[in-house]
């Protein structure tokens, strides 16, 4: 039969152990919980400039009005986080009845983790869509 003084010991040496095995398991569920919300924001990041460069040509096509595109391709990116994106208007064939509008959305995307831009890069999206104008000039 074992006295009560043992089970004590042994039963601090089992708390003991679990938070050795916890303080080694803990490191692993952060870097797996931050990896998955990097991947969620990074795809969020993506459809809103996805969005934002279709918003853009839509509004450009629209009014033939580089200026109403431009403002239009902002607004539908305003929630991105960090620096705003890079818009580019362009009308690569003139600005008649039926050629095309190119808005082209680029944006550098900040990650979760301070400092590990420095070791990966900060991933950068770029889209551009591509409508034709409903009016000319």
């Amino acid at each position: 039969m074992t006295n009560p003084e043992s089970l004590r010991l042994r039963r601090r040496r089992q708390e003991g152990q679990a938070s050795v095995e916890f303080a080694l398991v803990l490191p692993v569920l952060l870097l797996i919980t931050v990896a998955a919300c990097q991947v969620a924001v990074t795809f969020n990041c993506f459809l809103v400039v996805t969005a934002a460069s279709r918003e853009g040509a839509r509004r450009g096509a629209e009014t033939n009005d580089p200026a109403a595109a431009r403002k239009a391709a902002v607004a539908s990116s305003s929630a991105l986080p960090g620096d705003r994106p890079r818009i580019e208007v362009g009308f690569p064939e003139g600005r008649a009845r039926g050629a095309p509008v190119r808005v082209t959305v680029t944006y550098r995307m900040p990650l979760l983790l301070p400092g590990l831009d420095r070791l990966l890069g900060r991933p950068v999206f770029s889209r551009s869509t591509v409508m034709s104008l409903e009016r000319g000039d």
